[in-house]
């Protein structure tokens, strides 16, 4: 269901894409103030560089300000990798050390039986 609301997103931003450059296709002076260059290219080429220049940015400022956040992310995966490692070896360690257990009630009559037999 995802993926057929990701086309349908993608199909309405083309469309929308496609209808800003043909809506815009004249020619517009483009300059850096202080520099002297000065470029005639198409509005939607401005508006698209200006929209992917943007978009590029947000995304860095994004994942530099997440970065804490993924250092967190790694420090905890590294703890639990070894706390899980720690407690196999308990566990294991558990088991070896750990005697069966014994019927306690089979030798308690026995004993009480011999008491018995001997009065």
């Amino acid at each position: 269901m995802f993926k057929f609301i990701s086309w349908i997103l993608f199909i309405i931003i083309a469309l929308t894409i496609c209808a800003l450059s043909i809506a815009n296709r004249q020619n517009v002076g483009f300059s850096l103030d202080p520099l002297p260059f000065t470029f005639e290219v198409p509005l939607f080429a401005l508006l698209l560089a200006a929209a992917f220049v943007g978009l590029i940015l947000g995304a860095l400022a994004t994942w530099m300000k997440g970065g804490k956040t993924r250092s967190e992310n790694r420090h905890n995966r590294r703890e639990v990798t070894t706390l899980k490692g720690q407690n196999v070896k308990l566990a294991r360690d558990l088991e070896a050390t750990s005697t069966p257990p014994q019927d306690n009630t089979t030798k308690a009559s026995g004993a009480s039986r011999q008491l018995e037999h001997h009065s």
